[in-house]
């Protein structure tokens, strides 16, 4: 089952259109795996010509328009097909249990995404969908299609005290904070520039300075080389060593690795910690929701399919 999931998820990326980059990815992170699944599902509807109109010549030769349908079907009319098929039964289902997204809804999940995805900026996010083609309405048909699946799986996901103490159980460690350090480096190339760092830090120069001026990590150095906090297992292990080993406060260096020469700087320290569900009880009840929508959803999905009478009219 596990391995079906992960199978779905790479089939995902390869069919989906480029509107779910950035910020758009939020929109059908759930509805989207309902539809990749389906698509693999339907047997291939046959096209079959409709029209004789002629939609351009070259050199006096016709086109046809059946010739362009035709086209356009073959690289990806019948996925489009059956997710437009599988977005009705969703449709209906919603109806049939009289479940509904409000605009009030609507605009606060467009509003969530404008926010968590493009910093809050509407120009920047307007940008993006412009440059995929996708118009503001087709966005919001889009995010009112996942919250209604969101909203119809969740009228059959046991959300209780008790199942929620069980996931927390079953999923510890995602909730154990583990030991961390919040540290700041500066990466050069030889032990002698790094050593001459050192002794200007001695002397009392800024740290954030030298990793603005020296440092070849182009990837924090304008933050002052700041690297935030992370656990064991983030970086190489010569600089997990150094950086684990020193207290909040402490210069260390230079560490050699791969990269070059580290000066590690340690701002903090967060000590391990067991959980306990009472402080966490809301984290885990949102982990154990995520984690079983989209199976919810699958299965749904697969009965709406079942029961539904589809004919196909282009063969």
């Amino acid at each position: 089952m596990e391995k079906e999931t992960q199978d779905t998820g790479r089939r995902l990326q390869d069919l989906m259109k480029p509107q779910l980059l950035l910020g758009v990815i939020a929109v059908l992170a759930v509805a989207v795996i309902v539809l990749t699944v389906m698509v693999a599902r339907q047997p291939s509807a046959q096209l079959a010509p409709q029209h004789d109109d002629i939609i351009a010549t070259v050199n006096d030769e016709p086109i046809m328009r059946d010739e362009l349908f035709e086209a356009m079907y073959a690289q990806g009319g019948q996925e489009a097909l059956d997710q437009l098929i599988t977005r009705k039964l969703i449709i209906q289902l919603g109806e049939s249990e009289g479940i509904t997204v409000s605009e009030d809804e609507l605009d606060e999940e467009v509003q969530s995404i404008i926010d968590e995805s493009f910093q809050g900026q509407q120009e920047q996010f307007e940008m993006v969908l412009e440059q995929y083609g996708i118009s503001i309405d087709a966005f919001r048909d889009d995010a009112r299609l996942n919250l209604l699946v969101r909203k119809i799986a969740m009228e059959k996901i046991d959300t209780s005290e008790e199942e929620a103490r069980q996931y927390f159980e079953e999923h510890r460690y995602l909730f154990d904070q583990e030991e961390q350090v919040e540290a700041r480096h500066i990466l050069v190339e030889s032990e002698d520039t790094a050593e001459e760092l050192i002794a200007l830090l001695d002397e009392g120069e800024e740290f954030a300075a030298l990793a603005a001026e020296y440092s070849i990590d182009t990837s924090n150095k304008d933050d002052g080389g700041y690297l935030g906090y992370f656990g064991r297992g983030a970086m190489v292990d010569e600089f997990e060593e150094a950086a684990f080993s020193l207290d909040a406060g402490e210069i260390g260096g230079p560490v050699e690795t791969s990269f070059g020469f580290h000066i590690i700087e340690v701002l903090g320290r967060s000590e391990a910690e067991t959980a306990a569900y009472e402080d966490v009880s809301a984290e885990v009840k949102e982990a154990m929701v995520e984690d079983r929508v989209p199976p919810v959803i699958n299965q749904l999905v697969q009965t709406l399919y079942e029961e539904a009478e589809i004919e196909y009219f282009l063969e």
